[in-house]
């Protein structure tokens, strides 16, 4: 190894220490129960990258029919690495700018991350629930944390995830898809509404408010660097 790369991991490891303390403590700030009220509004958010850029986007839909009511972005340098269970860290930032130009605060926010299915309990989907104080859904593509048990009843689409002795999360497979994606609470919500809204605004694969979202992302990174592309 690189005398460089290992003082740069030997002057990190103090830095994560803290940020785990600060998750740990943090976790216990999310509520697992519903906030109350009907969720009339479901955004979803989701960040793109280019190198050094990151381009977030929250794409609000109307819960019954899905359609598109508001779309926000947001682009900023990145100021954190990639490193895995600290994704908060980086993508916060983003998140918050472009969640905060909607002009009023979704009804729930699907995050593309996880929420307490993680090791300190407390992904990106708490992280951001927890800090904007609002109810948040996380909803990973990849596992991260915690072991599937057997599904109850004859729903063998839906298996329960258990972390630390308790069913933490879901891996569901949406119609269509070959693989599950994992839901878990973010903040200001059952894990029971967490599943249910998942499932309802899910048509094919993904649900709609994340899946728009995604594509919205990319499409701004693209018309960036075609902009940039035609300065030269």
């Amino acid at each position: 190894m690189p005398a460089n790369r290992f003082v740069a991991i030997m002057t990190a490891m103090p830095l994560l220490d803290r940020l785990r303390r600060e998750q740990r403590h943090l976790a216990s700030l999310v509520t697992e129960e519903d906030a109350g009220g009907a969720a009339e509004r479901i955004a979803g958010v989701d960040v793109a990258y280019d190198a050094d850029r990151m381009y977030t986007a929250a794409v609000c839909v109307d819960a019954i029919t899905l359609a598109v009511v508001e779309v926000a972005m947001a682009t900023s340098a990145v100021s954190f690495p990639y490193i895995p269970t600290y994704l908060a860290r980086r993508e916060f930032p983003g998140i918050e700018a472009a969640v905060r130009r909607l002009s009023r605060k979704p009804d729930v926010l699907m995050v593309d991350g996880h929420g307490r299915l993680h090791p300190a309990r407390f992904g990106v989907a708490c992280d951001v629930g927890v800090r904007l104080d609002i109810p948040t859904i996380g909803v990973a593509k990849h596992p991260l944390a915690g072991r599937a048990m057997k599904p109850s009843g004859g729903d063998k689409a839906t298996i329960p995830i258990a972390l630390g002795g308790d069913t933490r999360g879901y891996a569901w497979v949406p119609p269509g898809a070959a693989r599950p994606i994992f839901v878990s609470i973010g903040h200001r919500i059952s894990l029971a509404t967490a599943l249910d809204l998942v499932r309802r605004t899910t048509q094919s694969r993904y649900p709609a408010p994340l899946a728009l979202a995604d594509r919205a992302s990319k499409e701004m990174k693209r018309n960036e660097k075609r902009e940039k592309g035609g300065k030269r």
